[in-house]
């Protein structure tokens, strides 16, 4: 299968990103780039991380988890839209339908909505940035039936298979869920030895004021160091940010540590749609004692079965 990646945007996002590093795990998959920007960050060389440090330094997670993962060929583009013509390609996926829509009238025309994968992986609702006929972004004086059809939502929910992120309670029209993903090789094989805290320590920043954070960080470089320590902890707080998903919710169930989510009660149903809801507030209202272990086992086959960015590349194409 060969698939037209498109994914223009100055800034990762999780949800595309995980999508791309699960799609180059699959076999008979060739993915193309749709430009040198695409996911230059993907891949494990000295470059991309030269670059990274060059336009993001410490900043957007360090480069942790996702990224610089990929020992994988990367296959730029060419000739793209003679290729779209002339349907060279099986799918296109467009990673952020909030970003750009490139050769949208072309592939509308030329593809069946099942092979056009549109991925939505914003914090917020629901975008209605105004589009003209080729998907560019574009000022609307006043807003029309007409003019609200070729918004960024009135686009993916008319044509093409439309995977979101952050549902809400109530909506509208044909959505799928999707949630990000963890590398598959970086999941740990069982309980870490030596759980020598009860907390994983807390880093970042937007959490409420009664969380202790800790002045700990890890910069670029050091994500072993930060696994280390989700890794000798019994639990890892996190909840809720600008998102119900998170990348921190994975990278505590992929260390081998359990999960206090929270107010994971409050989640929409279709938010975090196979996440391990009731398994995780069932720990979190009583945390498990003898039974810690096979607490921790139960999430880490769970997360190989069901969370891993392989299996979110699965669930798109099928």
């Amino acid at each position: 299968m060969k698939i037209l990646y498109i994914n223009e945007r100055v800034w990762p996002d999780y949800l595309a990103d995980s999508v791309f590093h699960g799609l180059k795990q699959l076999d008979d998959v060739d993915v193309y780039e749709y430009s040198d920007t695409t996911s230059w960050y993907m891949y494990n060389t000295e470059e991309s991380k030269t670059r990274w440090l060059k336009e993001h330094g410490d900043d957007k997670g360090a480069g942790f988890t996702l990224f610089h993962t990929l020992d994988k060929e990367r296959i730029l583009s060419t000739d793209t839209l003679y290729k779209i013509e002339n349907k060279f390609y099986d799918k296109i996926i467009y990673g952020n339908v909030w970003s750009s829509l490139p050769y949208w009238s072309q592939v509308v025309t030329m593809y069946d909505e099942n092979d056009v994968i549109l991925l939505d992986g914003t914090d917020s609702d629901f975008e209605f940035q105004y589009r003209d006929d080729d998907g560019n972004e574009i000022e609307v004086v006043k807003c029309t039936s007409s003019s609200l059809r070729k918004t960024t939502l009135g686009y993916a929910s008319n044509f093409g298979k439309y995977f979101k992120r952050e549902i809400p309670q109530v909506h509208y029209g044909s959505i799928s869920p999707i949630s990000m993903g963890f590398p598959e090789e970086l999941v740990v094989d069982g309980v870490p030895f030596g759980k020598q805290q009860e907390w994983c320590p807390l880093t970042g920043t937007e959490f409420p004021d009664w969380v202790e954070v800790s002045d700990k960080r890890y910069g670029f470089g050091e994500q072993d160091l930060f696994y280390e320590e989700i890794q000798k902890s019994r639990y890892g707080f996190t909840m809720k940010k600008a998102g119900w998903d998170c990348m921190r919710h994975y990278e505590i169930i992929g260390n081998g540590t359990i999960p206090y989510f929270h107010e994971l009660e409050k989640c929409p149903p279709k938010t975090l749609h196979n996440f391990p809801k009731e398994l995780i507030l069932k720990t979190n209202k009583q945390k498990p004692k003898d039974s810690y272990g096979d607490v921790v086992l139960e999430l880490l086959d769970y997360m190989r079965n069901n969370l891993t960015t392989k299996k979110v590349a699965e669930y798109i194409l099928s």
